[in-house]
């Protein structure tokens, strides 16, 4: 094996390792995104849901027994 071969096989065995991490890092930077998206959907079911218990607390106050909920 030339030295131009040895150098261009050296080389190969250094580009494969960083694929490899650029691969973990954007399989880690999706997940991020994903997690980020359920955290944010969870909010919004809890938003909700603070919405619905205070509705129900109004109801329960004024003595109203027709139940109709309000509109937002």
């Amino acid at each position: 094996m030339t030295k131009r071969e040895q150098v261009v096989a050296e080389d190969m065995k250094n580009q494969q390792p960083a694929q490899e991490t650029e691969k973990e890092v954007q399989s880690i930077a999706q997940a991020r995104v994903a997690y980020e998206q359920l955290i944010e959907e969870i909010r919004g079911y809890s938003r909700q849901a603070r919405e619905l218990r205070e509705q129900a607390a109004e109801l329960q106050q004024s003595g109203r027994t027709d139940f109709q909920v309000r509109d937002r």
